[in-house]
């Protein structure tokens, strides 16, 4: 996945519902494995690329860097308020 690239991409913050399983065998301890956007979309989540944590003071905010095999798609997870939010979704690279 690449999130440099500037074409086809677009940069959104709408909140989304996610559907993840949560297990400490699994690096970071969670997964996510579709979402819905308030239009009711829903995706199906291929594969997971990297998860970072981003720190706001004492919030923490999780990215998620996906794709479901034909776009590339940022999630984050917000733990102080545990909202899921759609960051931005572009182009599929290989």
């Amino acid at each position: 996945m690449n999130q440099n690239s500037s074409l086809n991409q677009q940069n959104l913050h709408q909140i989304i519902d996610v559907d993840a399983t949560f297990s400490r065998d699994i690096l970071g301890h969670c997964r996510p494995i579709a979402f819905r956007t308030k239009t009711g979309r829903e995706v199906q989540i291929a594969q997971v690329g990297l998860v970072h944590p981003k720190y706001d003071g004492l919030k923490t905010i999780f990215a998620f860097d996906i794709t479901d095999g034909a776009t590339d798609y940022r999630i984050t997870l917000d733990t102080n308020s545990l909202n899921w939010y759609l960051e931005f979704e572009g182009d599929h690279y290989e």
